[in-house]
């Protein structure tokens, strides 16, 4: 017979583990497809070894290029708008139009390949996040770093079914957000990195 302890009622039952293993209990990812497998479009120095890469959804792609087209046109208009009342010539109020829509189309062009540059990979201990063209960002968060995990979603994003993670850790400067992930892939990566920073010890 079991010898109890000295606070153990002999009807108590057993306690049972809180740890959760990584290999174990945590929800697996759902599969990705093959595009958004592998490498983000980035050097090697920003994307340290890891089993499994993974890319943002590409309709996040379609999500910004309408974002910025709704940006520019409202600062065209509310630009050249005031230009037209105060100079009464059209050259003039076509200016700021000629400008804004020189920018949309860079924006709409670059769009692709700043999507394309964001990935992340999960590790035994961290969690890997990787973004930026001109300045290039690779950011690692230790799971027991991990204070806070969000998960947020926008008109735009809802309508394209995507969301936004973001991990919140005891620096602003370690902050990480991974946009224009699948629903149900941004709540199963919620509850595991809730999980592993238990785990971990820093208990969300």
């Amino acid at each position: 017979m079991q010898a109890l302890r000295p606070d153990q009622h002999p009807a108590d039952p057993e306690p049972v583990p809180t740890a959760v293993s990584p290999g174990g209990a945590l929800p697996p990812l759902p599969p990705a497809s093959e595009d958004r497998l592998g490498p983000p479009d980035v050097p090697a120095v920003f994307a340290p070894p890891a089993d499994t890469w993974r890319r943002v959804s590409p309709k996040l792609i379609t999500v910004r290029r309408i974002s910025s087209s709704i940006t520019f046109a409202v600062l065209a208009l509310i630009t050249a708008v005031p230009v037209w009342f105060i100079w009464e010539q059209a050259w003039a109020a076509a200016i700021p139009l000629v400008v804004f829509f020189l920018w949309w189309l860079w924006a709409w062009i670059r769009a692709g390949r700043v999507v394309r540059a964001i990935g992340y990979a999960e590790r035994e201990a961290d969690l890997c996040v990787t973004e930026g063209l001109w300045f290039k960002h690779l950011l690692v968060v230790p799971f027991g770093r991990m204070q806070v995990v969000k998960v947020s979603s926008g008109p735009l994003l809802r309508a394209h079914g995507l969301a936004t993670v973001e991990l919140v850790t005891a620096s602003a400067t370690t902050d990480a957000t991974i946009p224009g992930l699948p629903l149900e892939e941004a709540r199963i990566l919620r509850d595991r990195l809730i999980e592993l920073s238990d785990a971990k010890g820093s208990g969300l």
